[in-house]
């Protein structure tokens, strides 16, 4: 994959994560691991709208590689990190933001686009407008990140990133009901996302 000001930018912004718990060389060492990661990766688009989140699949990635802890504990201090930043929580927004009807449009479009598959590594993905039990739902039939830790040898990483889909949830006001995800051996990821009450 390209490296881009934006995966740079992520890997100096992931880079200011865990400093309590993390030594700024294993920092460092990780940031190196990051970007040899993503230049082996196989490309997903300039403007994908998941590249945040196949960066910071990377990012942990690379944690798990560079220090002894556990991937429970690297999932942790990424969680904590991500929580407690405020420039993160600016840009994820609230639940108005993310059920915005303008965002929901734009979204259907960029669903629409991943049936083309034209990058291999991208995800493949259905919206579906809510209904009476949510107010949005998406059926990913394919997953970036288990494609990414497939080809990095480390497929059992993944149901640690999954757990951050409800955090970002949580962050945003959101609930977030999953029956089922790629990285458990299911056919797809059913996300169902409805305002918290």
């Amino acid at each position: 994959m390209e490296k881009n000001l934006s995966t740079k930018l992520m890997g100096l912004f992931f880079f200011q994560i865990g400093k309590k718990e993390l030594s700024r060389t294993c920092r460092k060492n990780i940031y190196k691991e990051y970007q040899r990661i993503l230049s082996r990766a196989k490309d997903i688009g300039k403007r994908n709208t998941l590249l945040s989140c196949y960066a910071l699949g990377a990012w942990f990635i690379a944690m798990n590689r560079e220090d002894d802890q556990s991937p429970e504990k690297n999932c942790t201090i990424l969680m904590d990190g991500l929580r407690n930043s405020r420039i993160f929580r600016r840009v994820m927004g609230d639940a108005d933001h993310y059920l915005d009807p303008k965002r929901i449009e734009k979204q259907k479009v960029w669903a629409k686009s991943t049936k083309a598959r034209r990058y291999e590594n991208d995800w493949v993905v259905d919206l579906l407008p809510g209904n009476e039990s949510f107010d949005l739902g998406y059926d990913y039939h394919e997953c970036g990140l288990c494609k990414l830790c497939k080809d990095e040898g480390c497929l059992e990483l993944v149901k640690y990133l999954c757990k951050l889909d409800y955090m970002f949830a949580d962050m945003m006001g959101l609930h977030l009901e999953r029956t089922t995800t790629i990285a458990e051996g299911g056919e797809k990821c059913d996300f169902r996302f409805s305002r918290l009450k």
